[in-house]
């Protein structure tokens, strides 16, 4: 089973969530229903997929990546300094 790391923009105040999944299109439409608690106040958002990984674990230690202060500065400059 594939699973993946993504990254939601909200298009409002350009907060962002990170997080990972074995089925993305599942998690993406929880997230545009207001299913998830992290991420009801986002309205419209954008999601990037930063990486696909082969199982839970490996998916878990690059998420907890992303969000370190490294990981951040990385999407900042990836993504032009609109992620905060």
């Amino acid at each position: 089973m594939k699973f993946v790391v993504y990254l939601l923009i909200s298009e409002n105040n350009k907060r962002t969530y990170i997080g990972s999944s074995d089925d993305i299109v599942r998690r993406i439409r929880e997230h545009r229903r207001r299913e998830v608690k992290s991420t009801k106040g986002f309205g419209n958002f954008k999601y990037h997929i930063l990486e696909h990984t082969n199982n839970l674990t490996e998916a878990r230690e690059r998420e907890k990546y992303w969000k370190t202060t490294t990981g951040r500065r990385k999407l900042r400059k990836f993504f032009n300094k609109i992620v905060k």
